[in-house]
């Protein structure tokens, strides 16, 4: 009768100092356990040393491929300079703001998980420098935000990652160049790879970090984008304390 009067004691003492402070103690939720699950890391590529050092498309990034969609854009121009209301972005595209379309249904209360969800579905999407702006059978960085946007929202964003970045610039409420500011959802601009060391990067004026690469922000230090063929088209990344945290130019919101 002691021992079975003392456990009662102490499950009520559990009770009240554990279940009662959910503060100390917090229990995720399924919805929040499958989160982290799938927003895991891919793998190490990113931060292998070796790998990194020797893959061309990091260091060229996305620099120049809007020769691959010229035709197009020469008639954007064409369209631009027949339009005088509209600013032009660096490549003489139009410089439109672009906004949700009505039909679409935010989820969990904005748009940003529909962006997300559209992201992680193209996970281990392969990678293209050039890729078909019309075709997501494959991407390169800036053709993967600009087709999230468009598939998730309905939203049509520029076609490469310097007139991305000038979007932003130009027309997000939001925009910041400290990497710890960053938001879920957000768009990253980052400078081409130098190296893997933080000294790689250090005094470096502007003319010397050109746009060439981004991604979409996860939260928790995590990105979600394509970087090349040897790293595996789309994938996760941690940032920080690596060569993506010590690349960061610019990031912002074009949803704010």
């Amino acid at each position: 009768m002691r021992i079975f009067a003392m456990s009662i004691v102490l499950a009520s003492a559990l009770t009240l100092t554990g279940c009662s402070h959910p503060s100390r103690i917090k229990q995720l939720s399924t919805g929040d356990q499958v989160q982290l699950t799938a927003e895991r890391e891919t793998d190490n590529r990113m931060s292998d040393w070796n790998l990194t050092s020797s893959d061309a498309e990091l260091y060229i990034g996305d620099l120049g491929v809007e020769q691959f969609y010229a035709s197009t854009s020469n008639h954007v121009k064409s369209l631009a300079a027949e339009n005088k209301k509209h600013a032009l972005l660096p490549n003489g595209f139009p410089l439109i703001q672009a906004f949700p379309s009505p039909d679409i249904v935010p989820k969990k209360g904005g748009y940003v998980e529909n962006v997300i969800e559209t992201a992680k579905s193209y996970l281990g999407t392969p990678y293209v420098y050039g890729s078909d702006r019309l075709d997501p059978q494959s991407f390169d960085c800036s053709d993967f935000t600009r087709w999230v946007y468009l598939t998730a929202l309905g939203m049509d964003l520029p076609w490469d990652a310097k007139n991305q970045a000038a979007y932003v610039e130009a027309l997000s409420k939001r925009k910041y160049t400290d990497l710890k500011q960053a938001k879920r959802g957000d768009l990253l601009f980052f400078t081409n790879f130098m190296g893997n060391r933080p000294s790689d990067y250090a005094n470096l004026d502007p003319s010397q970090k050109p746009i060439s690469h981004m991604g979409i922000y996860l939260g928790d230090g995590k990105i979600i984008h394509s970087a090349s063929k040897k790293t595996g088209g789309v994938r996760i990344d941690h940032m920080f304390f690596k060569h993506l945290q010590y690349r960061f130019v610019l990031g912002g919101s074009v949803l704010d």
